[in-house]
Parts: C-alpha cells; structure tokens; sequence
C-alpha cells in the first residue's frame, strides 16, 4: 500500500470563501504530516524536491502549473471551485475533501496523462506539457511563419500557428480549432495548422498528424521578431528567424491519482 512521506500542496490565489474554505480544509487534514504549502503562482523548481505527493487546491489552471515542475512524484487536483471552474483535470470537488483520508491511506487508483517535451535550439525546455504547445506570432492577427518538418518532408508555411497536443489539450483548443480529440492516456502527440494560407508560392501539405513515440516534429522560425512557443498557455519563449524547435513525446508521463473505483472522474478524454 502507497504512503507519502514528503507532500507539497499548490494553491490558486483565489478570493472566494469557497476556495479558502477548502484550502483550509486540506491544511487539517493533513496535520501531522509532513508537508509544505505554496501559492501557484510562486511556484519554483526547488519546492518539488524529493516530493513524492503534489496536491493542488483551485481549477485546472493550478494543476497544470504544478505539473510542470513534477517529475516523478504523484499528483491530486482539487477543485475548489467547481461552479466556476471546469476542473477537466481534477480528480474531487471541494465538497468531498473527506476522500482525502483515503488518498492519504493508499486507496486509490491512478491514471497516466502523457506529455509533450521540446527542445529549443538543442537545449530542452526544463518542463514538459500537460496540454498543448502553440508555435506561431505572439499576436493572432499576425501571421505565423516558419519551416516544419515531419516524417521527412519540409515546407515552408504561412498559418495562425500550429497546436502540437496530448490527448489532455485535445479537447481544448485543438478541439476548438477542428481537430480530432483522443484520449489523454494515448502515447502520442497530435500537431494541427491553423488556418493555413495557400497560394501561388505556397501549397502546404503537412497540415495535421499524429507524433508517435519514434517521432519527432520540427520547426524553423522565419518571423524577424514576434515569434513565440508557448507551453500549456503560460510558459512562453522567444522564437524568431533562424531559431529552432522539437517536439515529442515526453518520456515521464504524468501520474495522477483518482478515487478507487472511478477512474474517468479525472478528465472525460
């Protein structure tokens, strides 16, 4: 049976009764056990060492800020706001923090959440991501250009950007922009072009696709400057002329717990 020695609790800074309600209530819960509490948006790779827990109180936006600095520990999303938030990716509401007790005792079960790796200029980013990576102009009114490379062919494009997803993201904004979803546990990653412009000097072809664990997908910036890589929507880098990006899938996927039992109540992917 699983017990967790070193536990890290992240939470939103959030205003709402309901949301400190239930900070507080994961704060008694977990009274005589060792554990630190951090504040989401404060959050820094030191705060996960030799962690083997991460809980995270607030909306999916906590827990995918906390996930970027997990490797190998576990992770349990509370959803201390569920009118307001969706909480695609928690696993309780706050109205069940009793269930805690039992997370704490090794009863529970757990799903796996793949991720994306990219490497920039031959230096991996020092995170992974949960949901999607954006390759395109920092504005969306101004147009995305680059090279890409997939399973050997190379064009140059002209696009609102490309989405690179995991079966997390891909019923957000991937979803929204017309690709397919799947689910979050699938290892591979799937790319799309947004709105990409064709011609008389451009016939792109490589307009969507999947990225298998053997894959790999590149990118070559032609942007003089406004060029941007975005990671989960809030870990951005530059990426302008000559800069080079790739992307694929992540070796450590994230494993998050859920109540024994019912495991699709962490995301309906």
């Amino acid at each position: 049976m699983k017990t967790f020695k070193r536990i890290l609790v992240v939470y939103s800074e959030k205003i709402s009764s309901g949301h400190r309600q239930a900070v507080e209530g994961v704060r008694r819960r977990l009274q005589g056990r060792r554990y630190r509490m951090v504040r989401s948006q404060r959050l820094c790779g030191r705060d996960f060492d030799r962690v083997d827990l991460v809980i995270t109180v607030g909306g999916d936006g906590a827990f995918i800020r906390a996930a970027a600095f997990v490797e190998r520990a576990a992770i349990l999303g509370i959803n201390s706001e569920p009118e307001y938030s969706e909480g695609a990716l928690t696993s309780i509401r706050d109205d069940e923090l009793d269930r805690l007790n039992e997370f704490l005792a090794g009863r529970f079960a757990t799903i796996t959440r793949q991720r994306a790796r990219a490497e920039l200029n031959g230096q991996p980013l020092p995170s992974s991501a949960l949901n999607e990576i954006y390759v395109g102009a920092r504005y969306q009114f101004h147009t995305s250009r680059y090279l890409i490379e997939y399973r050997g062919v190379r064009e140059s494009q002209r696009s609102s950007g490309v989405l690179v997803v995991t079966g997390s993201g891909s019923r957000a904004w991937y979803h929204s922009s017309g690709g397919r979803p799947f689910h979050y546990s699938e290892r591979r990653l799937r790319f799309l072009v947004r709105e990409p412009y064709s011609g008389r000097l451009f016939r792109p072809r490589l307009l969507h696709g999947e990225v298998g664990p053997a894959d790999r997908i590149r990118f070559e910036s032609q942007r003089q400057a406004g060029g941007i890589v975005v990671l989960d929507a809030w870990r951005t880098y530059p990426f302008n002329r000559g800069s080079r990006l790739e992307i694929s899938l992540s070796e450590w996927p994230l494993t998050v717990l859920v109540p024994t039992g019912s495991p699709s109540r962490a995301g309906l992917s």
